[in-house]
């Protein structure tokens, strides 16, 4: 049938399910049809397109990763009000998430951690084949690392040599791992400006909420108003993380960290290795006079465009000196004009 129905474009979901000579079949014919492969299965982009895979040069490989940034929070922020509108924009960037949202996102999201536990399990999806258990756990191992706050490839190593999954405490080992997690997008890199290594983030809020071996949601039955506490503390990242992004997009700059011993600098927009922008985020409904020094203390160090990031520019006890305020009706103007 595939071959006969001429003009027409199939598509095929979970192709790897399929008899294995279905792959010499589309490379025997794959000239004649017009075809679409989907998968969420991870180890297919070692193995079934990998060298000597009969699929080899002959499919273009496309990753579907999470909605970006700009577009979900245009669409949101002029059907929601003030923070709700970025606090949604920040878990509906996984599109699975939108049908099943009906009120204040934070509570939703308590209730999804609690009632959608197999959906979790789905996101991961088949890490490596079903034969393979040690290195589906040690993928696992590695996000749970992540989702934990070990960020740096030499801590997720340690905590993998901890728990018995690596034989010796080096990070070079879980570099496959790394690599092939970023690829279907389930981790991301943060480049740290200041130094000579990266940080590791989980792609998915949800996914890193459940993920948190801290918490214990993925295996325990936690009390509701434990999990929403939690919500509520992770929430404040998120959003960091989503100005992060969103903020490199609009300028047209790369999204970087600072780090020191002191403090660390959380949005970073850099060109050719030099800060353009340094910024703060601060979300909550009121923010005091010190802690605004605070920020002043650490953003006034650089010579570049500073802002200070609040729901609400009326949250601030005074304006900072020399900072610029951005607000989501600030916000609401940079995305109407880039």
């Amino acid at each position: 049938m595939l071959r006969s129905e001429g003009g027409k474009r199939f598509v095929i979901d979970e192709f790897q399910r399929l008899p294995t000579d279905f792959l010499d079949f589309l490379h025997a014919y794959h000239e004649k049809l017009n075809i679409t492969l989907i998968s969420s299965t991870l180890w297919l982009s070692s193995r079934l397109l990998g060298r000597g895979s009969p699929l080899l040069r002959i499919f273009e490989e496309f990753r579907m990763g999470l909605i970006d940034e700009k577009d979900i929070l245009r669409f949101l922020i002029t059907k929601e009000k003030g923070r709700e509108a970025v606090e949604k924009a920040v878990c509906m960037r996984e599109p699975w998430i939108i049908e099943m949202v009906n009120g204040n996102i934070r509570d939703e999201m308590s209730r999804m951690l609690r009632e959608q536990k197999n959906t979790f399990v789905g996101l991961i999806g088949e890490i490596s084949s079903e034969e393979d258990r040690l290195l589906k756990e040690s993928y696992l191992a590695v996000l749970t690392a992540v989702s934990t706050g070990k960020v740096k490839s030499t801590e997720i190593a340690s905590y993998l040599f901890s728990r018995e999954i690596l034989k010796k405490d080096d990070p070079s080992i879980i570099q496959s791992y790394l690599k092939i997690l970023g690829q279907i997008g389930l981790i991301e890199k943060v480049s740290i400006l200041n130094r000579r290594y990266d940080q590791f983030k989980i792609s998915s809020s949800s996914l890193d909420l459940y993920l948190d071996g801290k918490y214990g949601f993925s295996e325990l039955d936690v009390p509701q108003s434990e999990v929403r506490r939690v919500v509520d503390e992770k929430t404040l990242h998120y959003v960091e993380e989503f100005f992060r992004v969103l903020l490199s997009k609009l300028y047209g700059a790369k999204a970087d960290k600072i780090v020191e011993k002191e403090h660390k600098v959380d949005i970073v927009l850099s060109s050719f290795r030099r800060p353009r922008l340094v910024g703060e985020v601060k979300w909550k409904g009121f923010v005091e006079k010190d802690e605004i020094s605070r920020v002043e203390q650490i953003l006034n160090r650089f010579k570049c465009e500073k802002v200070l990031i609040v729901p609400d520019s009326s949250a601030l006890e005074r304006e900072p000196k020399n900072i610029r305020v951005l607000d989501i009706a600030n916000i609401k103007e940079l995305l109407q004009a880039r």
